[in-house]
């Protein structure tokens, strides 16, 4: 079952990295109709809801690269290695996934994207690591 999980927590940070990258590959077009079909129905404006979708997608990816690298030496966890090389992959791979959307037609790349996502992956870290810490204190009371 250990293994499961493990295997797990590799997988998913890729699947969220697939699904950024399937809807940057999106021509202006598509990616426009999506959007601003929920924006319609949110009752915001289509580049809000954009980037909502920027900063919770790159917020799921923080919170599991962090697990990923929690889970590989899970009893010195929280400290600062696993988190900032989160960062860095989910930095990195906004701006590669930037510069993957200047090539899509109707598409361009936009550099607070970055910050964007960038902050959503610090906002992943920090949901999970506060989850982590709370499950953590809770166990060490139940003993």
């Amino acid at each position: 079952m250990k293994t499961i999980k493990r295997y797990w927590q590799i997988i998913f940070p890729i699947i969220i990295m697939i699904i950024i990258w399937n809807f940057s590959a999106q021509n202006g077009e598509d990616s426009d109709s999506v959007s601003l079909a929920l924006a319609a129905k949110l009752g915001l404006s289509n580049g809000v809801v954009r980037k909502i979708a920027h900063f919770i997608i790159y917020a799921v990816l923080g919170a599991s690269l962090v697990n990923f690298f929690r889970s590989l030496k899970p009893k010195k966890f929280p400290n600062w290695k696993p988190i900032l090389v989160s960062l860095v992959i989910a930095a990195v791979y906004s701006t590669f996934d930037e510069y993957h959307q200047s090539f899509i037609p109707g598409r361009d790349s936009n550099p607070r994207d970055i910050i964007i996502d960038t902050l959503g992956a610090i906002a992943g870290f920090c949901i999970f690591i506060a989850i982590f810490c709370f499950i953590k204190r809770k166990k060490v009371e139940k003993r």
